[in-house]
């Protein structure tokens, strides 16, 4: 008997995720009640919290790519095992942490190390992505008989890019690179040039 079906699974994904990358938006700092009077202060406002918008747009499409990914992973499975599906919790814990280390990105400019919590959270989901397709790919049961392996290695590969983007960045804010921002942009680049076609079928 299956531990869990695809469908129960499919929906507590889709509801973290929802719920999560709906709580980001809270890192945004909302005005005061009564400090925006002339168009003046409301621009000064919008200047304030510039980069708090950027970092959530940025979380939100991360997260978003996450969904995606494990999607396309569903998608290509016909069951799970007990061991997939407490990874699953796993990479499930790990995204409702997403607010709260993305929190600290509105820092970056007077505590440059506090970037590392948002990015550490970011590999923590990449690793537990790329280990819950490895897993599937050696435990043939679980996959779709239809399933070629040339598929199943292009995916393998794809997970990959957003692991190396957050390498990358906790490289980056270990040498003290600044700009860390435009790493969340690396991912969708990557998969864009690399990765648009699918895999080449055989024969």
């Amino acid at each position: 008997m299956d531990p869990i079906s695809k469908v129960n699974l499919e929906r507590i994904t889709n509801g973290i995720y929802a719920f999560t990358m709906t709580l980001m938006v809270r890192n945004i700092t909302t005005p005061v009640a009564g400090s925006i009077t002339t168009d003046t202060s409301f621009v000064l406002y919008l200047v304030s919290v510039i980069l708090e918008i950027i970092d959530f747009a940025g979380a939100f499409l991360i997260l978003g790519m996450f969904w995606l990914f494990y999607f396309q992973m569903f998608h290509r499975m016909k069951t799970f095992d007990f061991r997939f599906i407490y990874l699953h919790l796993l990479s499930l814990m790990i995204v409702v942490f997403v607010p709260f280390t993305q929190s600290f990105a509105s820092m970056s400019d007077e505590v440059p190390a506090s970037n590392i919590l948002f990015q550490v959270n970011y590999l923590a989901l990449s690793l537990v992505l790329v280990w819950q397709w490895h897993h599937a790919r050696t435990h043939i049961e679980l996959l779709e008989p239809a399933l070629e392996e040339t598929e199943a290695s292009f995916l393998a590969k794809k997970f990959l890019v957003p692991l190396g983007v957050a390498v990358l960045g906790v490289a980056f804010i270990w040498a003290g690179i600044g700009y860390i921002d435009i790493l969340y942009l690396a991912p969708f680049v990557v998969l864009g040039l690399f990765f648009r076609s699918g895999p080449v079928k055989a024969g």
